[in-house]
């Protein structure tokens, strides 16, 4: 018999990722953000960035820019599927449309080894 304790459990299970995002340069990392803090069941947005990590950014002559961040999102049973929707949702606008939903955002690498419930 299914609990509604059980139910509510799994509506507010939050989990938690590590992920690379790969950027334009010329592209406010800001507004990169704001699209990922945009999309449905994500939460919170933690920019991990390292001091290195920036330096080598800001050294770089191919037009991008790497950054981590931390993720926490509202997770169903498989957090896998969730991030495989927020890889296309982040990457893709419509079929067909040849434009990014996120203006900037070039790949996005989730971590999965990474993912923890919060």
């Amino acid at each position: 018999m299914i609990k509604l304790r059980d139910i509510l459990n799994e509506e507010v299970n939050l989990t938690s990722v590590d992920v690379v995002l790969v950027t334009d340069k010329d592209t406010n990392f800001t507004d990169v953000l704001d699209g990922v803090r945009g999309i449905r069941k994500i939460t919170t947005v933690n920019v991990t960035t390292s001091p290195e990590l920036e330096e080598k950014n800001r050294q770089r002559t191919d037009g991008k820019e790497v950054h981590t961040a931390t993720i926490k999102f509202l997770g169903g049973l498989d957090p896998k599927q969730d991030l495989d929707f927020f890889k296309t949702t982040m990457l893709q606008s419509k079929k067909g449309d040849p434009n990014k939903r996120i203006d900037g955002l070039r790949h996005v690498i989730f971590k999965p080894e990474s993912i923890t419930r919060v």
